[in-house]
């Protein structure tokens, strides 16, 4: 799985980089160690340094992920974008034995808009805003 071609293409990437910044590192400290190098040649020599961990930090981690990936949540957008309930399994009975996985209802829908606010001439305007976006959703429910 991690030598696909877009794999590969993140390995050279990030091999790439690394080598790139350590020699950019490498560049500018013997730079700031010369006659003509100054103090902020050495922080440059120093900076390069940290992209380069940096790059080697998000290469390691996105490998780790790549392999073991993280668990997804339980409510997945299928379900709330119409794709039909989820099924949930109930807790055994008294005799040891399961019960059949039933499924469970999901409610999708607009949250209830809250009272427009007096003091505020703005919430007229956000209230008739929201009030198309409620339209438009129920016309594509539709």
């Amino acid at each position: 799985m991690l030598v696909s071609p877009s794999w590969l293409l993140r390995h050279v990437l990030a091999l790439g980089l690394m080598a790139f910044f350590i020699r950019m590192g490498v560049w500018q400290w013997t730079k700031g160690e010369s006659s003509h190098g100054t103090l902020q040649n050495l922080f440059y020599g120093v900076e390069w340094w940290v992209f380069t961990a940096f790059v080697l930090y998000l290469w390691v981690k996105m490998i780790k992920e790549e392999v073991r990936p993280s668990p997804t949540p339980p409510n997945t957008d299928a379900a709330t974008e119409g794709g039909g309930p989820e099924a949930v399994t109930t807790p055994a009975t008294a005799d040891g034995e399961s019960n059949a996985t039933a499924p469970a209802a999901v409610a999708a829908g607009p949250l209830p808009a809250s009272p427009p606010d007096s003091e505020d001439p703005d919430d007229a305007e956000l209230a008739a805003y929201n009030a198309y976006l409620a339209s438009l959703y129920q016309r594509d429910r539709t």
